[in-house]
């Protein structure tokens, strides 16, 4: 009896050590899954060593399963026993998803008492939660005590780890010890820690024999004290260079896409110096936004204010901070938002803050509303011809064709500004009776004139809000061009069509027709006159004021495209008060492929902080709007 008791105990012990070693590995690598080539093997096995990591027994064989995503209940356990601490007794646990008396109560409750992890949510821990690349950059910082004050001014390496990022400082910590290089230009913040990676981590973070080669910080990576300002992409697919030349794609060290933040430390022309892969690198202006000190979009103008005396414009709301600039007294500067006590504003391109009690309120003076009918300048021709409809000749050496298409019998020439009696129209054919005979000529050719009623009336006119859908155009803050073109275009079509015009626009929506698509889509609908609109944006914020473009092409009638875009241009200064950047040419696709007259109009410059306040105003804009459809009554009132 005394034989089977002993046999008995020796049983239950034998049963009781497998049970509480039944996820323990042998320090010599036993695990079926790790081999000798695998890139943690040494670090897993040192570890182990220290009774910081253990495995899973399966049918008598043990297992690490590497690739397993590690949780934070076995990460708490891990960084106590790796720093050489004890789990706490516990007899009433601090969160509701740990109960008392299992093992992991005590190592949670240490790890939190220690610091090791932010506050919990809500009393919960969530040890059954993957852990995260942010938290894990904390979780060791705090566990290996690394110091982070040498690393606090330094901007992340990292383009998806900005310095606005909750975690950046712990982030760089890391990095600059050696304990992780991240992948690429990334550091994947939000993406989980498999069982090796954290393996991997800590024995860096615990041993100086497992650290990478430290980068060198302060160097290729300046410190935060040389950072002017935070921008976003505007677009996916932004590519980061390391130098300002975007003729060749060598020079290509990254992308970033929409949303994606990087610090600046100059404004090199139409080039961003930014930072990347601990170097300094470029990205192209137009494709970028500044945010606020917060990473937020600067969002709408609140008012206009004057300085008062000579002031510091502040990279953040504190006089502590970086100074962007000086700007003297009696300045005008945009106001976007107050926070204690200073006004973020904007000042060449840039946003800054400054001390509100060092300014005064002005307010934005809105022009008078223009008469509604325009006078005709220069007076309207009588011509020679009579009827209800004429078509004034835009080209010399006009055929008149004995049919309606291109191959039929030419029965007489017409001269550039000779006028013809047009009886019907049927798409881009006209019937026409010159000197008594009838034929057809190309309408694309003919100024079509009313001589009663209305000058735009049945005129068929296309209005081409720019950019739209996937491209944004210009952007400033939450301020996108293509919102303002179709703003405007929506009006000017609603005041067209009042006026007895047939319009049709190239989108009504946020859609994306290409400029090719826009083309054709004039074509198709067989359009008198094209009108594409647009807003505008320079590297220097001085830039401001309304150009019109038109394109000279091979045997166009460039003089109508110059007429229509004059009196679209002269309308706008006048009406809205805007500098006057003349008419120009330019040979965009939109208007050097269509066989009509077409201008392409840029209302201002949303670079431009009084430009930008007009652009922005529903008052101002019913002003834009106006003007375009003043001036193109006035180019139909023009016999």
């Amino acid at each position: 009896m005394y034989f089977k008791k002993i046999c008995l105990m020796l049983c239950i012990l034998f049963i009781s050590a497998s049970i509480f070693t039944i996820h323990n590995a042998s320090a010599s690598g036993s695990f079926e899954d790790i081999s000798p080539k695998h890139e943690a093997y040494e670090e897993i096995n040192y570890l182990v060593n220290l009774g910081v990591i253990k495995g899973y027994t399966e049918k008598g064989k043990t297992y690490f399963k590497p690739n397993n995503n590690v949780t934070r209940g076995q990460v708490a356990k891990m960084v106590v026993v790796a720093s050489g601490n004890k789990p706490l007794v516990v007899n009433k646990s601090s969160f509701t998803d740990v109960q008392v008396g299992s093992e992991l109560s005590g190592y949670v409750e240490r790890a939190v008492q220690l610091g090791y992890f932010k506050t919990n949510t809500k009393g919960q821990f969530l040890p059954n939660k993957p852990l995260t690349r942010d938290e894990m950059s904390y979780v060791l910082t705090k566990a290996f005590k690394l110091d982070t004050s040498e690393y606090e001014n330094i901007d992340s390496p990292f383009v998806d780890v900005d310095i606005t990022h909750d975690y950046v400082q712990y982030v760089n910590t890391i990095y600059y010890n050696g304990i992780t290089k991240g992948s690429g230009q990334n550091y994947n913040p939000d993406s989980q820690v498999t069982r090796a990676q954290f393996a991997l981590f800590v024995a860096r973070a615990k041993s100086e024999k497992y650290r990478l080669e430290l980068p060198v910080k302060g160097v290729a990576v300046p410190d935060t004290s040389e950072v002017i300002g935070l921008v976003s992409s505007t677009t996916d697919g932004l590519n980061i260079r390391k130098s300002k030349d975007s003729s060749s794609n060598a020079n290509i060290v990254g992308t970033v896409n929409k949303g994606g933040k990087l610090s600046v430390y100059a404004v090199e022309g139409d080039w961003l110096k930014v930072s990347s892969e601990d170097t300094y690198a470029y990205i192209y202006k137009k494709y970028a936004q500044f945010l606020d000190a917060d990473g937020n979009v600067l969002g709408n103008v609140q008012k206009q204010v004057t300085t008062t005396q000579s002031i510091n414009i502040y990279v953040k709301p504190t006089s502590s901070s970086k100074v962007i600039s000086t700007v003297d007294s009696k300045v005008k500067l945009p106001v976007y938002s107050t926070v204690s006590g200073y006004y973020l504003t904007e000042v060449n391109g840039l946003p800054g803050y400054i001390v509100a009690n060092s300014t005064e309120d002005v307010k934005v003076e809105q022009p008078s509303t223009p008469a509604q009918k325009p006078t005709p300048d220069p007076d309207p021709i009588t011509p020679s011809v009579t009827g209800d409809l004429l078509g004034r000749v835009t080209v010399d050496n006009l055929n008149i064709r004995q049919e309606a298409n291109s191959t039929s019998t030419v029965v007489s020439k017409l001269k550039k500004g000779e006028y013809v009696q047009v009886n019907s129209i049927n798409g881009y054919w006209a019937q026409v009776t010159y000197n008594g005979q009838k034929g057809y000529v190309h309408k694309s050719y003919l100024k079509i004139l009313n001589q009663s009623g209305n000058p735009l009336k049945d005129r068929i006119i296309i209005i081409d809000p720019g950019h739209g859908g996937k491209d944004p155009g210009t952007v400033v803050g939450t301020i996108a061009e293509k919102n303002i073109a179709l703003k405007v275009s929506t009006l000017v079509t609603q005041k067209l069509e009042a006026a007895g015009a047939n319009v049709l626009m190239t989108r009504t929506g946020d859609t994306y027709p290409t400029r090719e698509g826009r083309v054709d889509f004039t074509h198709a609908n067989y359009g008198e006159i094209f009108v594409s609109i647009h807003v505008n944006y320079a590297a220097n914020t001085s830039a401001q004021g309304t150009e019109t473009f038109y394109a000279q092409t091979p045997g166009d009638m460039h003089q109508e495209d110059i007429d229509l875009a004059t009196f679209v241009n002269n309308q706008i200064v006048k009406n809205v008060n805007m500098n006057d950047r003349k008419v120009k040419k330019g040979n965009f696709i939109v208007i050097a492929n269509t066989n009509i007259p077409a201008v392409l109009v840029e209302l201002g410059f949303l670079s431009n902080s009084e430009d930008r306040a007009k652009l922005t105003d529903d008052q101002y804009v019913e002003l834009f709007a106006e003007s375009i459809y003043k001036g193109i009554l006035e180019y139909y009132s023009k016999q």
